[in-house]
């Protein structure tokens, strides 16, 4: 009999990757305002640790999580990684290496290797404070960079473990915590990420050092200004997170589906993006004479064509969401990853039907 899924964690999972397409296309837009890079900061603090703790929630049974790794996570990285550069190549002056994840496409080579390794690192005590000392030691290291996605495998480890270790007893108190108590964890939280992002003196022409992706120095922090950051992400985010958990709605509604959805979502979101970004400034002219009214508000930061760009982009990120997510994208999906499967493994005894490949068809 087939385990009911809990509709509550799918709907945060839409919820995570919405926010995700958000991000992504605020940082190809390049609008650093002040009212965007607030609500990005707040976004990056929790959205991909809530993320490795859902796949390490979802990911306790280790042999079977590790036999099907090299399917589910290198194969798409190796479709959809060199497609990308090959499209962004004609637009602008980018790298490319084949184990150097671009943009968003590190998940999977840290999914990889996390999966790969977790039968063996389960036998090392003390796992979760040891994995945090490495993660904080790591930062002081220039060759923990974006190849083979090094650094973040490291440095999101931790969030993984978090997961692992959280049974369904643990998330049923979580969901208990008094909405008050949950919210003063959250904001305490939340503050604490824009703290530090207003008062260390970060560049900003790199990237936030909560995604975790480079070394302190390539930051242009001390090293005890990069442990501060990475100490802050690990204790901002389990608050943020448990805030996000105890609020999301446990009923079905489209969150849920485009939770379930949310491996699409996530390989496909930046190809419509590239396109759209060309014609953003004429879709913020038609929304603005549409809704004339909203372009004279007063708010905190200058933005191009002022408040219609916030909602825009809200809206973009719950459409391209919500379609990449449908079933007929699931499915011709699922049929690509298992025809190029089937082309690069030989085939397991037991056989291993597409309605049992969950995990190439969302984030687990």
């Amino acid at each position: 009999m087939a385990t009911q899924r809990d509709a509550a964690l799918d709907n945060l999972k839409g919820l995570l990757i919405i926010s995700v397409v958000y991000v992504h296309f605020y940082d190809l837009l390049g609008q650093k305002t002040a009212l965007l890079f607030t609500i990005r900061t707040l976004l990056l603090t929790v959205q991909m640790p809530l993320f490795l703790f859902l796949s390490g929630y979802f990911g306790k049974h280790v042999e079977k999580r590790r036999r099907s790794a090299w399917a589910d996570y290198l194969i798409p990285f190796l479709l959809f990684n060199p497609l990308y550069y090959l499209i962004r190549s004609g637009q602008e002056d980018i790298k490319f290496g084949l184990l150097r994840p671009l943009n968003m496409y590190w998940f999977l080579l840290t999914l990889l290797v996390i999966r790969l390794l977790m039968p063996e690192l389960l036998r090392v005590r003390w796992l979760l404070p040891v994995s945090i000392v490495v993660a904080l030691l790591a930062g002081g290291d220039k060759d923990f960079g974006r190849v083979l996605s090094l650094s973040r495998t490291v440095c999101f480890l931790p969030f993984y473990l978090m997961g692992y270790y959280c049974t369904p007893e643990h998330m049923k108190r979580i969901r208990k915590i008094p909405i008050p108590v949950a919210a003063a964890g959250g904001a305490a939280g939340a503050l604490l990420a824009l703290w530090l992002t207003d008062t260390m003196p970060l560049d900003k022409e790199a990237s936030h050092p909560f995604q975790l992706v480079n070394s302190y120095a390539t930051q242009g922090l001390e090293p005890w200004q990069g442990i501060a950051f990475r100490l802050a992400i690990y204790i901002a985010a389990p608050l943020m997170g448990m805030l996000l958990i105890r609020l999301i709605p446990s009923r079905r509604s489209l969150l849920t589906g485009i939770g379930r959805g949310s491996m699409t979502v996530y390989l496909l979101h930046a190809f419509p993006m590239l396109w759209v970004v060309e014609y953003w400034e004429t879709l913020c002219g038609w929304f603005n004479r549409l809704f004339p009214m909203l372009e004279g508000i007063a708010y905190p930061g200058r933005l191009c064509h002022g408040i219609p760009q916030v909602i825009l982009l809200g809206i973009y990120a719950f459409l391209v969401s919500w379609i990449l997510s449908s079933p007929p994208v699931v499915r011709s999906y699922n049929r690509l990853i298992a025809g190029a499967q089937r082309m690069v493994f030989y085939p397991e005894k037991t056989g291993k039907s597409e309605q049992q490949m969950e995990s190439v068809q969302e984030i687990r």
